[in-house]
């Protein structure tokens, strides 16, 4: 399925930007060092078409703001629409649990995004049904408690919990005697978050969002091994974010397009919630024969492998928004794709979470934007690594790039005069004759 582009003109350069376009450009590849490769057809959806839209005038991550947009459509979809994984139905329910650094992560700057669609899409939803606060199971549990007095009719089950700063959560679930995680895993079942406490709460169904942030170190500082193994985390799609470009004069994406934006999310919302069960459809099936294999097998970190391992019924869930909101009563080749990519990207997000955070090829990318200028020894040490990979790991890496004839080592002496040479490290060009050996350097 394709979709329109809309050309976004940039504004006139002013006078004095070269310097500061290649300065922010640095920076920018610096906070993006640390993620993963992503696969552009994660975009190749409604919501993504939607995203590219917006993205030019956001310095947020094009993925936070797609995975927000997928979580809140999710919601407000609302029960009906819905898929299968063997026996089990499965809410189009999608939790995104955003990570990225204080700063650079552009976190809020996501979220910020997507909510203008959202209230202009649905002005009454946002006061509703968006909250923040999580701290026990039965305080969200209450939400969705039935008052035998109240006969009013049919509840809205539906409720898009955002967390800005999910660390303070991760603190209070660990608390004695706290039933949040319990409950969470409940929720992301759509299902029963009854409790049987002493003040007992009948809460036989719910409709769950949730959008968390939190930094990679705060993740890694507060989670323990009973967390991941308890089995809440494999609820969260995990989604490695970062700056994506410096916009320093943006005011944001123009009212006029995000009404017409938000206006034509509207309609495919309405449309989509009147669908039921979303099969595969025959285009699809082959696809969903070899995403079964790729998902279920365990090769991963023992960490990554327990993040992950609700990877296929996700890619069938996202899968599910993208064909309910084509308004297409089954799931079609072309939104598994998009699924698929996303979740690739979660599960290499955890991979750079928990394992491989500095990988060659981004050193070498980094290396190369600083030009004819280099990169000394120092600045690898201390900016690309940040002080935390020993000499010995530095060595093999640069080593590996040398060898793989990506990089070249050269020394100057110090500006003082007096001293050891410095150690600088350059992008090497391309030979022709060996383009087929660095494209399978590592």
């Amino acid at each position: 399925m394709t979709y329109p582009v809309r050309l976004v003109h940039p504004a006139p350069i002013p006078a004095g930007a070269d310097e500061f376009e290649a300065k922010a450009a640095a920076a920018v590849a610096r906070a993006r060092a640390w993620l993963p490769t992503l696969d552009e057809t994660v975009f190749d959806c409604y919501l993504g078409h939607l995203v590219r839209q917006i993205e030019p005038t956001s310095e947020a991550d094009p993925v936070a703001i797609l995975a927000s947009l997928l979580c809140f459509a999710g919601v407000h979809l609302g029960r009906h629409p819905h898929v299968r994984a063997g026996d089990d139905p499965h809410p189009l329910l999608v939790w995104p649990l955003v990570i990225g650094h204080t700063n650079t992560g552009k976190k809020g700057s996501s979220w910020s995004a997507a909510k203008r669609v959202i209230t202009d899409t649905d002005a009454e939803f946002v006061p509703a049904n968006i909250k923040a606060g999580l701290a026990s199971g039965e305080g969200l549990a209450q939400r969705f408690a039935i008052n035998e007095d109240d006969d009013t009719g049919p509840r809205d089950l539906r409720l898009l919990v955002m967390e800005p700063e999910w660390g303070g959560v991760m603190a209070k679930m660990k608390r004695e005697g706290n039933s949040l995680s319990q409950v969470l895993r409940a929720a992301w079942e759509g299902g029963d978050l009854s409790t049987l406490t002493v003040n007992a709460r009948i809460a036989p169904e719910s409709h769950v969002g949730i959008v968390a942030h939190i930094t990679p170190d705060e993740f890694r500082a507060k989670l323990s091994d009973a967390d991941m193994a308890g089995g809440t985390y494999n609820r969260f799609l995990p989604l490695a974010v970062a700056w994506s470009k410096a916009l320093p004069d943006s005011v944001g994406a123009a009212p006029n397009l995000v009404r017409s934006l938000a206006a034509g999310l509207a309609d495919r919302l309405a449309a989509g919630a009147r669908l039921g069960a979303l099969d595969l459809a025959e285009d699809a099936r082959p696809l969903w024969r070899q995403l079964y294999l790729e998902f279920n097998t365990d090769t991963h970190h023992p960490k990554v492998a327990q993040f992950v391992s609700r990877a296929l019924p996700y890619c069938k869930r996202i899968a599910g928004i993208h064909a309910a909101l084509d308004g297409e009563p089954a799931i079609h080749a072309a939104h598994l794709h998009a699924a698929a990519a996303l979740v690739r990207y979660s599960i290499d997000s955890a991979r750079a979470l928990f394992v491989d955070t500095t990988t060659p090829a981004k050193l070498a990318a980094w290396i190369a934007e600083a030009g004819e200028t280099g990169r000394t020894r120092k600045d690898i040490t201390r900016e690309f690594f940040g002080g935390n990979a020993d000499r010995a790991t530095i060595d093999g890496i640069l080593t590996q790039l040398i060898h793989a004839a990506m990089i070249n080592r050269s020394s100057r002496r110090p500006d003082s005069g007096k001293g050891r040479p410095i150690e600088v490290y350059t992008a090497r060009a391309p030979d022709p004759r060996t383009k087929r050996t660095n494209e399978q350097a590592p």
